[in-house]
This record gives C-alpha cells, structure tokens and sequence, in this order.
C-alpha cells in the first residue's frame, strides 16, 4: 500500500536511534498502526524496539501498549522479520496471532537459522497477509553487521585510524601523539557506543595506555567489550584498561594458558581466551568473537594490527580521521607492511568525507562488497 514505505521509514529512523544498544540482539524496530476498516484512516498508535540486553523484543514491547479495537484493523511494521523460534520468551510471531493484527509489514528477512523465512511462513500460514522487502537495501546497511556475524560466522570489521596528512599515526615509533581535534574524538565516542566491541593489540595498550570505552556524556553505560590480542600475557595490571573491568566486559586472547599467568588478569575480572599457536589466528579470533555474539567490532591499533586485518583481507569498513598537518619520514605509518596508506590496493574506495573544523573522516568501504541479502 501506498503508506507502507511511510511507516518503515519512521521504523528505520528509530532503529538508527539503537545502533549498538541491544547486545547480543540485534536492534529491532515495530510501529504498529490502526486504521479504519477501509484503510482510508490511518495512525501510529504504539511502537517498540529491543531492550537493552535484548529483550523484551520490539514486537512485545509495541503490542503490549495497544488497546485493540473491534471496530478497527492493526498492521504492524518491522525492520526485521519476526522471530518464530523460543528462545528466552515467546516468539514474536506468537505473541502477533494472539491479537487483531491482520497484516505485517517488515523490511528484511532474518538471516538467523531459526528465523530465515520461518516467520514469514508462520504468518501466511495463520492468515496474516504478509509484505517484506520494503527499503531493504538502506535497512541492510544497519544489519550489515549482524548478517556478517549470521552468515560468515564473524563480525563485521571496522578499522579506525587517525592519522596526519601524509598517513602517520604518531610522530616517532612507540610513541602515542595526539593527531585529530576535540570534534573527532567526540565523533569516535558515539562509533563506539554503535559498536560491540573494540579490538586493540597488546603495544596499543603498552604505548597509548588507552581505556577504549565511551566518554562523552550519556554514552558511558554504552561502552562495548574490549579486546586486546596479547599472545604472551605479559602485559602490566597497572595499565587504565584493566581498572574498571567489573563494569565493561574486557577480553585478552592469548596463547598463555598457565594458571599463575592468567591469575592476575582472572583477580581483575579479565576475561582469558587460550588459543594455541596454530589456531591464533585473525580468523579464529573473529569466529570466537562472532560466537560471543559481536555483530560489529571497531579495531583501533595499532600498525601491525591494521596490516593484518588488512593482509587478511578481514577489513570491511575504514574510518580514517586526519588531522590537518604533517609530521614526515621521521613519522610512524599507519600501515605496518609497505610503510604507505594505500588502502586502494586492499579494493577500498572513499564512501563519504565529513569536515570536522580542519580536520577531517574519510570513510572507505570495499569497492568489491556486495549485499549478500537472502530470502526474498
């Protein structure tokens, strides 16, 4: 009908809303609409979306405020095909045939095994006129993530740089240097909190003392989970990172798996990932985060982490922030391997430029990556 792409659309500005607030669900957004029996008269009359830790489920959460009418029709419209599985609660598709909602309307299929089409089905078998498909390409961009984690068993991968003009991340090797204005870090603090996890290697933490979590007012309780690759467990407690791990979940894969090793890190409520040598790999890790329910993973250091991603051909996304300035040879290059910020060579093309004061984001995305949308 001519209104549906109305309603998704509000669906779809709310569902920007929650980016990174529902791990380890993915966000969900429904609108629930009433109209006259001829649809000539139409109205939002509830709405909901995932809760944080992810429930209740948005299609709960929109149902459970309507008083239904007799004299009335409801159509409900979702970013995200209903789920049709039992999972912690009743599945959504359930909770829908027990009310008067006639016809649901949602964006894009669910990749999860359990769903896939499955609540579609359900529907249509029970009467429900069904519609999908409705902006799905701007809707995948949001579950991007959460299709790589569903159908390629890891996140997607977001590298982020700051670096100067000529493609330095510090003024001289092993040195942390301040490279971006106020404007950027406070842009990083909110591509965090969109974010399940931040990913650093152990010579970020050993160089930049970093604590990886959001800082900016009213994002704080959104911090992601941090994960540092440290393959000998050496690094030292005193470090910011491991001050407040009882309140953000922090993560060290290492390939330590000695008890006196891990202790120090196991009092400070760290969590420890043994791998052995053979399986401590970029691929590996990203299948046990995609496990761990990571949708979306930030990777913020340092040059030999950005190369390998990169070598691996596991990079997705590139965020560059540029400060407005050179700091020459002299300089550390934010490409471990060939020393030069050639991301064309990796298949990456510039998506979009924003300005902050004078200095710049540059976000670049695979020239090559095509939507592996399924189930329409």
């Amino acid at each position: 009908m001519e209104f549906d792409k109305k309603y998704i659309k509000i669906a779809i500005f709310i569902l920007k809303q929650i980016i990174g607030r529902t791990f380890p669900n993915p966000p969900v957004v429904c609108v629930l609409v009433e109209a006259n029996k001829t649809l000539k008269d139409h109205k939002i009359v509830s709405f909901g979306f995932t809760a944080k830790t992810g429930r209740p489920h948005a299609e709960a959460e929109a149902i459970q405020n309507v008083n239904f009418k007799k004299n009335k029709k409801y159509i409900l419209y979702s970013t995200l095909e209903p789920c049709c599985h039992i999972g912690r609660s009743e599945s959504c598709v359930s909770r829908i045939l027990k009310t008067k909602i006639d016809r649901v309307v949602f964006s894009i299929f669910d990749p999860d095994h359990r769903v896939n089409g499955g609540g579609e089905k359900k529907l249509k078998e029970n009467g429900i006129r069904v519609v999908n498909g409705i902006m799905k390409d701007e809707t995948y961009k949001l579950y991007e993530g959460y299709f790589f984690n569903r159908i390629k068993k890891r996140p997607k991968v977001i590298l982020k740089l700051a670096t100067s003009l000529d493609g330095k991340i510090s003024f001289q090797p092993s040195a942390r240097s301040k490279i971006t204005n106020k404007m950027c870090q406070d842009y990083l603090h909110i591509l965090r909190s969109e974010v399940d996890g931040i990913l650093v290697g152990s010579n970020t933490v050993k160089i930049d003392d970093c604590v990886l979590n959001c800082r900016m007012l009213g994002l704080k309780k959104f911090s992601p989970i941090r994960i540092v690759l440290n393959r000998n467990l050496d690094l030292n407690m005193h470090h910011k990172i491991f001050k407040n791990c009882k309140n953000i979940r922090t993560l060290v894969f290492t390939q330590q798996d000695k008890k006196t090793k891990k202790k120090p890190y196991l009092d400070k409520k760290v969590e420890i990932i043994s791998m052995n040598k053979k399986k401590f790999n970029l691929d590996e890790i990203l299948r046990k985060l995609g496990d761990l329910g990571i949708c979306n993973l930030l990777v913020e250091g340092g040059a030999k982490i950005f190369s390998s991603f990169l070598e691996s051909n596991l990079c997705d996304e590139i965020y560059i922030f540029r400060g407005n300035f050179f700091i020459g040879s002299k300089g550390q290059s934010a490409i471990d391997s060939n020393g030069v910020c050639n991301f064309s060579k990796f298949k990456f093309k510039t998506k979009k430029i924003i300005e902050f004061g004078d200095n710049k984001l540059e976000i670049l995305e695979k020239s090559n990556n095509k939507n592996f949308f399924f189930g329409s």
